[in-house]
């Protein structure tokens, strides 16, 4: 009903106004043009059917609008310089600082007195034995330490080194070996356990096996180590 009174109104002003026209000075046709393309148009604009209604100027956009267009990215090529990181690269790892101490200190057992005392090479260990006895692989031989153990506390000493990260490393000629099991009853240095009485001595010894032509003995170095601690002995 709206619609129809809109329709209405506009066909009596497009009257009125070209009715006008007749009394006073005549238009001129392209002005007639006009009046009617403007009459035309508010008809179309409220006409629902029309498929083509002629756009509302407020939603209507910009004829200078741009939509800009998308930027390609562009792949970076083998021979393009690296771009430069705020990131510091890690540096290289550093060289151990130990600290030297003795091997009382490294050992660190309140009663407990270590000293080594000497070494053998050997192919078994030892050469008289009812119980055991150690065995070098074809091709190889084995290097025997002996240390001495004592309790110096007026009571029973329990040690158990076994529980504990010490690390043994012996080298000679250039190249390191690690210890191989001690099969005795304190288990060795390396794996020791025993029970000492206050005064009472014991010996541990400590294996390596090696190449059988090695022989430079005379330099070869042991180096034993726990934490930032190091003690080093000196074959002989």
């Amino acid at each position: 009903m709206k619609k129809k009174c809109i329709l209405l109104f506009c066909l009596c002003f497009s009257v009125v106004v070209l009715a006008g026209c007749d009394s006073g000075s005549e238009l001129t046709t392209e002005e007639r043009d006009k009046i009617a393309e403007y009459s035309a148009g508010i008809l179309l604009q409220h006409y629902g059917k029309y498929s083509r209604r002629l756009v509302r100027q407020e939603t209507a956009a910009p004829d200078n609008t741009e939509i800009p267009a998308a930027a390609t990215p562009v792949p970076v090529g083998k021979d393009k310089e690296p771009v430069e990181s705020d990131e510091t690269p890690a540096e290289g790892g550093q060289e151990e600082n130990l600290r030297a101490v003795s091997l009382n200190d490294l050992y660190h057992v309140s009663g407990l007195n270590v000293r080594y005392r000497s070494y053998v090479v050997c192919k078994e260990y030892p050469k008289k034995t009812s119980s055991f006895q150690l065995s070098a692989k074809k091709g190889q031989r084995l290097v025997v330490m002996q240390f001495d153990l004592k309790n110096t506390a007026k009571k029973p000493l329990q040690v158990n080194l076994g529980e504990r990260q010490i690390d043994y490393q012996l080298d000679v000629d250039g190249a390191t070996y690690k210890p191989t099991i001690a099969i005795q009853k304190n288990g060795g240095m390396n794996y020791l356990d025993t029970k000492l009485k206050p005064g009472q001595s014991e010996k541990a010894i400590l294996v390596f096996e090696i190449p059988e032509n090695s022989s430079s003995f005379g330099a070869a170095v042991l180096t034993i180590k726990e934490g930032d601690s190091a003690s080093t002995v000196r074959l002989k």
